[in-house]
């Protein structure tokens, strides 16, 4: 299992460089409806196998959770079945820069 893990940070970094990814959050739709990040797409972690169809090919899969216990799983887990996958450490609770899409 060899996968990339940055931090909240640096996928600040790579959200504003525009920087070829495919964002996952992987909370559940009503905390992804209050809020997330910009340009991500919600696949709640307990659907993600059944959802594994949704996945592009060709992009690293970026993902992240709350506190980043749920995304490395997922990376461990898709990994070693040969995806592209990155863990963003520390999840949505450490993210503290401004492409946080807040609803009201």
């Amino acid at each position: 299992m060899r996968y990339l893990i940055i931090s909240m940070r640096e996928l600040e970094y790579w959200i504003e460089t525009g920087r070829q990814m495919y964002l996952v959050d992987l909370r559940g739709r009503d905390a992804y409806e209050k809020s997330h990040l910009e340009g991500a797409v919600n696949i709640p972690f307990d659907e993600l196998e059944e959802r594994l169809e949704e996945l592009p090919a060709g992009l690293p899969l970026v993902f992240y959770c709350v506190r980043g216990s749920q995304s490395m799983l997922a990376c461990n887990h898709l990994s070693d079945r040969g995806y592209q996958v990155v863990n963003a450490a520390g999840g949505l609770n450490a993210y503290r820069g401004r492409h946080l899409v807040t609803m009201k």
